[in-house]
């Protein structure tokens, strides 16, 4: 029995159509947020709330207690949650004065950055002498366009060092949904 060409092509392209016919639900589901040396900088806030109806924001306040900080490491992991959270895709840790200089040399840790941005003032390179805020982030679908994800639940964890010392810990829980 052959196939004709037609059927494989027309099967292909209704394949397609259909997939961006398919909405996504994302959403924030829970947050944790730990300093591990109260002395240099704490949270003032770190919560997800509902500013209107169908959207969870998500926002904190950490306070620097020992500015300016000239020297700052991130750890950023990503989890897919599978009989607990497990090592799924990234685990990368980078020098940030770096990254904010250099922003193209890091992709992955771009995107992250790309996602906060214009809810936040961690806009420029070191050195922080403020308090960092990151103010109403609502996960939008879009967000996920250069890193597309699959269905599921997902944690999100940042590590934030200085002067090679892991100072906080914020794992920000979030879920993927499709909505056919």
């Amino acid at each position: 029995m052959e196939i004709s060409w037609k059927y494989c092509w027309l099967g292909l392209i209704t394949l397609v159509i259909s997939s961006r016919l398919v909405n996504t639900f994302t959403k924030f589901t829970n947050i944790d947020c730990k300093a591990f040396d109260k002395s240099f900088a704490d949270f003032n806030s770190c919560r997800l709330h509902v500013p209107k109806r169908g959207e969870i924001a998500l926002s904190l306040h950490v306070q620097l207690l020992q500015i300016p900080v000239n020297n700052v490491s991130v750890n950023l992991s990503f989890f897919k949650k599978a009989s607990g959270y497990r090592p799924f895709l990234y685990n990368v840790t980078v020098d940030f004065c770096d990254f904010m200089a250099n922003r193209k040399r890091y992709p992955f840790l771009n995107i992250c950055h790309s996602v906060i941005l214009k809810n936040s003032n961690i806009n420029h390179t070191c050195p922080f002498n403020h308090d960092i805020i990151v103010k109403n982030l609502v996960l939008r679908d879009d967000m996920f366009g250069r890193m597309p994800l699959p269905e599921g639940d997902y944690m999100f964890k940042l590590m934030v060092g200085a002067y090679n010392d892991w100072k906080a810990d914020v794992k920000t829980y979030f879920s993927i949904k499709l909505n056919k």
